[in-house]
């Protein structure tokens, strides 16, 4: 086995270990944060940045870093991440096993190497709004809550209701989501993340034998990423919903999978909107 594929493994090894890093609500919470930071990375990719460098915020390859009108410091260590090997195969049709066709398919992976912005100088001019902030006054927390109704209402059917007991819902059968009118703009918006996560989340895993705790925390969790995103602090009030941990490692390696997809698919659809309430979500792609 050469240096190359050891290191594969070794990194492959780390990314089944590192859940094992994670023993409380706190450290669910950081690493949340941090996936917050890296939501188009594969769980995998993020937990193995996470496992190197913890303090990191924002990365870029090296020759990215230079369209952006940034160097690499001399010296710097970069943060090893597997990149798939993709191939174009002739594999069956699945619709006519006699034929085959060419398809991109996944050989393997190699090692590639990452730098934090820490580790780099040059012009800020060229960075996403997301590194340069989003201030979070009352009036921004209303326009954010604002926007994400109206994006949100614009493909499903959401509703503002009083006298409800519950902060907001979301009905299986009728796709509808509820959130309790007479809150703060900050929770709401909280709130509408997080029944908009579970439609999404049913969406994308249907199986009906995924457990309500389950259900709970990835979306309790994918509120609190795209929340973080938006430059909102939602953290005290999702520590109540991880309170409610699971101890099985193998189901929360699921629930940490299903949170980078969730989030993922909720962030580019709010960032390939064209309002300019989100345009702390958009970032160069490399």
């Amino acid at each position: 086995m050469s240096k190359n594929q050891e290191k594969i493994k070794a990194a492959l090894q780390q990314i089944d270990e590192s859940l094992e890093t994670i023993s409380t609500d706190e450290d669910w919470l950081r690493y949340l944060y941090f996936q917050s930071r890296f939501y188009n990375y594969s769980f995998g990719n993020t937990m193995l940045i996470y496992l190197q460098n913890r303090n990191a915020t924002y990365v870029k390859g090296y020759k990215a870093w230079n369209t952006l009108g940034r160097y690499v410091r001399k010296g710097s260590k970069g943060l090893a991440i597997l990149a798939p090997c993709i191939k174009k195969k002739l594999v069956s049709d699945e619709e006519d096993l006699e034929n085959e066709v060419k398809k991109k398919v996944i050989t393997g992976f190699r090692l590639v190497y990452v730098y934090d912005i820490a580790d780099t100088d040059g012009d800020d001019s060229q960075l996403p709004v997301l590194i340069t902030g989003l201030s979070g006054n009352s009036d921004e927390e209303k326009l954010i809550y604002e926007k994400l109704y109206e994006f949100i209402s614009s493909k499903h059917v959401v509703q503002e209701v009083e006298g409800i007991n519950s902060k907001g819902s979301y009905n299986l059968e009728t796709r509808v989501i509820t959130v309790k009118a007479d809150m703060d703009y900050i929770q709401k918006a909280k709130t509408l993340l997080h029944e908009y996560s579970h439609l999404i989340d049913f969406e994308m895993n249907p199986d009906e034998n995924i457990s309500r705790n389950c259900r709970e925390l990835i979306a309790e969790s994918c509120a609190y990423v795209v929340a973080s995103r938006l430059g909102l602090d939602t953290s005290r009030y999702s520590m109540s919903y991880i309170q409610s941990w699971l101890r099985d490692k193998n189901e929360l390696r699921m629930i940490a999978d299903t949170v980078q997809k969730v989030s993922y698919r909720i962030i580019t659809e709010l960032a390939g909107s064209s309002d300019s309430a989100f345009s702390i979500l958009r970032e160069s792609e490399d």
